[in-house]
């Protein structure tokens, strides 16, 4: 296997570089081109720090670029990993593959502003907490020298404040070499970006205001008393290049694959029947529905939100905590779909969606197919409906890495014919080459993981004329909106549905 020419440039730059933000857009082979750095450089040990979805990703690529590595992956769970990492203690590895959530369990935190980290009767004599609550002291991942920490999704660490974030900055800071990679550039603004470049070059990037009152245009926020940085100052703009590009690169698919396929998109409207459309209706005219097992009601525009685009999909059955308790919604469980809201509420037959499912699936033959939503009870119900007439495979959140490897590789090999995820568990690191057409179900409220969700099928391996994304929208409903606002608005989708008065709007 060789490499592409754009893919020799990368490695060459993350070589002369030694600490850097790689940003190719999605399916361009970052993966490959950090492994072949860490390859010709000598780069170990290495940690790799992935979404817990994508971590076999990386033990596959590794045995096809470097396959002499001993690579381990560490399983979920702090004891578990914990005996995973004594290989690389032991220097019987060479890569260490975690996932983010980990980190702050096995790593400790580096400070961030006016945070007080927490210490325990070891170091401090008037802490009551365990060493194992310990902020300060090191555990099992800083007693590895690590040569390069890689962090994978690396806009996962735009949040200083968060733990993840700063015991990677943590682990970063004992490290001779630091790569971060996204194909998302990170959220266009220049506080996420400092968070990321705070680990890629700690020296460089040591605190974020300087950086802030230097380059951001900052305007006062009168509700926190405090400033929001809003963009960059334009008159300042080549400045901050003469130093942030030196560790900076980014190449876009049109430039450097222009033999990859055209992006082809066909709406197809569904037309809600029955006692789905009752129920969709009742919810929408007096926030309550009469539905199987009791009534559904909502309390705020959110929930409304939330619940008419599932009756949307589907019909819908109420469980016991629906009916004694209802927890009042924010933004984040509505951009999530939160599992913690759709426990109470079971996702049923009928399904006008499903029906429409199954007939494109009849006008598209024998050809693999991808189908995204960004409800997993919605992929359960369709992967019901469908696994007695089709082989399938599912990748949702309790997929384990190992299942979900196994889905991958029989839909590429051509084991099964569908494959079916939601747009969080399968919307990154995983290659779907297979198929040329992806039909969505539902679209994700963020524009970044519907892009996600899109190039597993358009990268380098597509050999197709063409990539069709097919999506079912019920017509007349609170998605008909939606996916206007997607196609029209782009990135201000996610500011537009966290305005109460424009969700009204899109509910009448």
């Amino acid at each position: 296997m060789n490499l592409y020419p754009y893919q020799e440039t990368g490695v060459t730059f993350l070589r002369s570089a030694k600490s850097s933000l790689m940003a190719d857009e999605m399916g361009l082979g970052k993966t490959v081109q950090t492994i072949q750095t860490l390859e010709d450089e000598d780069w170990f040990p290495a940690l790799i720090v992935a979404p817990n979805t994508v971590k076999y990703v990386w033990k596959s690529e590794f045995a096809q670029w470097a396959p002499n590595r001993t690579v381990v992956v560490a399983p979920n769970g702090t004891v578990a990993a914990t005996k995973a990492i004594q290989d690389i203690v032991e220097e019987r590895a060479d890569v260490l593959v975690i996932n983010w959530e980990a980190l702050k369990n096995l790593s400790r935190l580096a400070g961030y502003g006016s945070i007080r980290l927490q210490t325990c009767s070891n170091c401090d004599p008037n802490s009551t907490r365990k060493p194992s609550q310990c902020e300060i002291e090191d555990k099992i991942l800083n007693a590895v020298t690590w040569c390069t920490v890689v962090a994978d999704e690396a806009h996962r660490a735009k949040g200083p404040k968060s733990k993840q974030t700063r015991a990677l900055w943590a682990l970063g800071d004992k490290t001779c070499h630091r790569i971060a990679l996204t194909g998302t550039p990170i959220s266009n603004t220049l506080e996420d970006l400092w968070s990321v470049m705070r680990f890629v070059a700690p020296e460089e990037y040591p605190a974020k205001w300087p950086l802030m009152n230097r380059y951001g245009i900052l305007v006062p926020n009168i509700h926190s008393g405090g400033v929001d940085v809003v963009g960059m100052r334009e008159d300042r703009r080549e400045e901050f290049d003469r130093f942030f590009l030196p560790r900076f690169i980014r190449r876009l698919k049109a430039q450097v694959l222009p033999d990859l396929p055209p992006k082809t998109y066909e709406r197809r409207d569904v037309l809600l029947t029955g006692k789905q459309k009752k129920a969709y209706d009742d919810l929408r005219d007096s926030m309550v529905a009469k539905i199987d097992g009791g009534h559904l009601a909502s309390t705020s525009v959110l929930t409304q939100a939330l619940r008419l685009r599932q009756l949307a999909s589907a019909f819908a059955e109420v469980t016991e905590d629906e009916r004694e308790k209802y927890q009042e919604l924010n933004f984040d469980d509505l951009e999530k779909d939160s599992e913690r809201v759709d426990a109470k509420l079971i996702l049923a037959e009928p399904s006008s969606k499903l029906d429409a499912l199954e007939e494109v699936l009849v006008e598209l033959g024998d050809q693999p197919v991808v189908i995204f939503a960004d409800s997993r009870q919605l992929i359960d119900l369709a992967f019901k409906r469908l696994e007695n007439k089709y082989v399938c495979g599912r990748i949702t959140g309790p997929t384990s890495p190992e299942e979900r490897s196994t889905a991958v590789e029989n839909f590429q090999a051509g084991r099964s014919r569908i494959l079916l995820a939601t747009t969080g568990a399968g919307g990154e690191g995983i290659t779907l080459t297979a198929a040329k057409t992806a039909i969505f179900l539902q679209r994700p409220w963020s524009m970044v993981m519907n892009k996600q969700a899109e190039d597993r099928l358009h990268r380098i391996g597509q050999e197709a004329e063409n990539v069709l994304y097919i999506d079912l929208v019920a017509k007349d409903t609170i998605e008909d909106r939606v996916f206007e606002a997607l196609t029209t608005k782009g990135e201000k989708l996610e500011e537009l549905v966290r305005d109460a008065d424009t969700l009204k709007g899109w509910i009448r």
